[in-house]
């Protein structure tokens, strides 16, 4: 086994255009380079607004340091999984001062500590790209992840995609070293690093099985008993990891909770056409009855209204129901209604989500983070990923690691085309997905075959 994973690991650093060392001195400037930008991030929060997860998170870390994982009373703390709230927790138990003093919803030390696993990233996105085309595409995608705007920024607020984006990308690195070396202490290691992505990311638990399927899919070829051993060593270790956190949500909850109880108003909202599939869209859509109904409300901006205002009023719709069995209902009525009786302008939701998802970033609550500069950056990398993708197939050469990245990219794509779709939901997918279609790029327009050849399906 140690042969096979030296072997995986044998393109890190060597190149025919580039020496060892300037390979090593690059990647040691791209790191404190973009380091450097995240720790300004870090240093500078920006607390001009924080948005309903942010202070969730914020909250339940400071409840984890004193024993419990309770916001306050009577709140629906499972619509969170646990994996942020218990990083920052560790930030808040590394610095004393933390959380600050009269500011309970603020954890300084998480930030720089968010900085450090961003900067991590760096490492594993080169990495990454170093095993499927060379260290020549890993320095280009890790140069492209470390100066993205959207990647440094999120390091100034207390939200779960910075630790989503560098557990993703190290699964996704496991997942190919396993791949090519065959090896089912690497498939377990993989399904350990998901597991900890499900439980901070919750989108992502589905794609356990996409993943288990290409893995299936590649084993093939050695018979149905490997593929089994393979399958089951990821997707066992990955099941067990989110085993103890379901019984605890479950048992508090009293009902089954794979990982969280918030599924149903990211339905509901996606779903529902008048709204344009968007928290934002819906309070607009339903203004006249919140500002009548809350009277409260009447002089706040509709963007600063907490969503849950709007979800009460369509909840009342079915007041023998509990909130979510009320919204999965009128998820229901909204896919009948609208997906049934009004099909293009469902379809162009759908899409119009899909842009939202790739072309624009904000960190909640409406507020907008990106210049036409960092807009332009963006398409420009989902572009060549794309275009990387599309030459892989066309020249035939694809193969189990890209399909893996692609395939998890795809159905996240997927998944928040119906539910609800925010502009932040792509940055745990962006440095696997550059890495990947820098990667692809190298692979499908040069004359050598894929370095991954060994593991096509």
């Amino acid at each position: 086994m140690r042969q096979r994973v030296s072997a995986a690991l044998a393109p890190l650093f060597v190149s025919r255009s580039l020496p060892g060392w300037t390979i090593i001195v690059l990647l040691v400037v791209i790191v404190v380079s973009g380091g450097a930008l995240r720790g300004l991030a870090a240093a500078h929060p920006d607390r001009t607004y924080v948005s309903q997860d942010a202070r969730s998170y914020a909250l339940l870390a400071t409840s984890l340091t004193r024993g419990h994982y309770h916001q306050r009373r009577n709140s629906n703390d499972l619509r969170w999984p646990p994996g942020a709230p218990a990083f920052f927790a560790v930030a808040a138990k590394l610095d004393p001062s933390s959380p600050a003093a009269g500011e309970p919803t603020d954890i300084p030390a998480a930030y720089w500590l968010q900085a450090l696993v961003s900067t991590a990233t760096l490492l594993l996105v080169f990495a990454l790209g170093a095993v499927l085309a060379g260290p020549v595409a890993g320095l280009i995608a890790a140069a492209l992840i470390a100066f993205y705007p959207p990647l440094i920024a999120i390091n100034g607020s207390l939200m779960s995609e910075t630790l989503g984006a560098g557990l993703a990308t190290a699964a996704a690195l496991l997942l190919l070293l396993a791949l090519r070396a065959r090896s089912g202490r690497l498939y377990a290691g993989a399904g350990f690093v998901f597991g900890l992505l499900v439980l901070t990311r919750t989108d992502f638990l589905l794609a356990i099985a996409i993943v288990a399927l290409v893995i299936a899919f590649a084993a093939w070829r050695e018979g149905r008993g490997a593929a089994l051993r393979r399958v089951g060593a990821f997707a066992g270790v990955a099941l067990l990891v989110l085993l103890p956190w379901a019984a605890y949500a479950s048992h508090r909850a009293g009902s089954l909770v794979p990982v969280t109880t918030g599924s149903a108003p990211p339905a509901f909202i996606g779903t529902y056409l008048p709204g344009d599939g968007t928290t934002v869209g819906l309070k607009k859509a339903l203004e006249p009855q919140i500002r009548k109904r809350f009277p409260e409300y009447r002089t706040t901006k509709i963007y600063k209204i907490p969503a849950s205002t709007a979800l009460k009023i369509i909840a009342a719709r079915h007041p023998e129901l509990t909130r979510d069995d009320a919204l999965k209902r009128e998820t229901r009525h909204n896919l009948v209604k609208y997906g049934l009786g009004d099909p293009v302008s469902f379809t162009g939701m759908m899409l119009s989500k899909v842009g939202r998802m790739w072309g624009k970033y904000y960190r909640g609550g409406g507020v907008h983070y990106i210049s036409a500069v960092t807009r332009t950056f963006q398409w420009v990398l989902v572009a060549l990923s794309v275009i990387g993708l599309a030459g892989l197939l066309a020249r035939r050469r694809m193969t189990a690691p890209f399909a893996v990245i692609f395939l998890i990219v795809l159905y996240s794509t997927l998944l928040h085309a119906i539910v609800v779709s925010q502009a932040r939901y792509n940055l745990p997918l962006m440095p696997m997905f550059v890495a990947a279609g820098v990667a692809a790029l190298a692979v499908a327009f040069s004359k050598r075959r894929s370095v991954q050849e060994t593991v096509s399906p």
